[in-house]
């Protein structure tokens, strides 16, 4: 989903926005410094996935409501499993709505108290979900996938949690990232929606 430049600047502090769908066609990709990509790697809210020491490294910058970011979820197991030697990393940049940042809150309490290892399970249920994904939806995901509701609700609104979506923007800021998702693969950025295969086009033009 294109991001408004309003959107971009109100941070965490955001209205919804609505934007047309993506062509089909692949974004362009966007040759970005390496300083940039080292940045995005020391969030302490990212998530890593796939190969621990992979030959590429992709990254994702997704909001839970998204429309192009559900599809990408939906793209996510068949990509990893289709793309072994790939280091997958996820971003929560939460951007186009209040209840995306509630959402987020939620997910990254669920994050801190098990681990990036239990976290794929509730992303791909939270893209499964139909309808605006609030906090309380995400809570009540995360609450059945075995999260305590006390804890997760009490690191949802804490200091660290708002820390850690406060850097995540700020560093999609510097690569300009207008839109959801937006990619990373190798030292390229791709804005926008990319299909399955797409993004092994890009992954192939990443390794040479």
């Amino acid at each position: 989903m294109i991001l408004s430049r309003r959107t971009l600047l109100a941070g965490l502090a955001l209205s919804g926005t609505t934007a047309p769908a993506f062509a089909q066609s692949a974004p362009e990709p966007q040759l970005i410094p390496v300083e940039l990509i080292e940045n995005t790697l020391n969030l302490p809210s990212i998530v890593r996935l796939g190969h621990k020491h992979g030959d590429v490294i992709m990254v994702e910058y997704f909001d839970y409501n998204c429309p192009w970011c559900k599809r990408s979820a939906e793209s996510l197991p068949p990509l990893l499993k289709a793309e072994p030697e790939l280091s997958y990393v996820l971003v929560n940049f939460a951007v186009l709505s209040n209840q995306s940042v509630a959402a987020t809150r939620a997910a990254l309490a669920y994050l801190q108290l098990y681990g990036p290892e239990r976290y794929l399970p509730l992303h791909l249920a939270l893209f499964g979900l139909r309808g605006t994904v609030d906090g309380e939806r995400a809570l009540l995901e995360a609450e059945r996938l075995g999260g305590d509701r006390q804890r997760m609700t009490e690191l949802a609104d804490s200091d660290r949690t708002t820390g850690w979506m406060k850097d995540a923007f700020a560093t999609g800021s510097d690569l300009g990232l207008v839109a959801t998702p937006s990619f990373l693969i190798g030292t390229e950025a791709y804005i926008g929606g990319m299909s399955l295969d797409q993004k092994r086009d890009a992954i192939a033009r990443a390794r040479g």
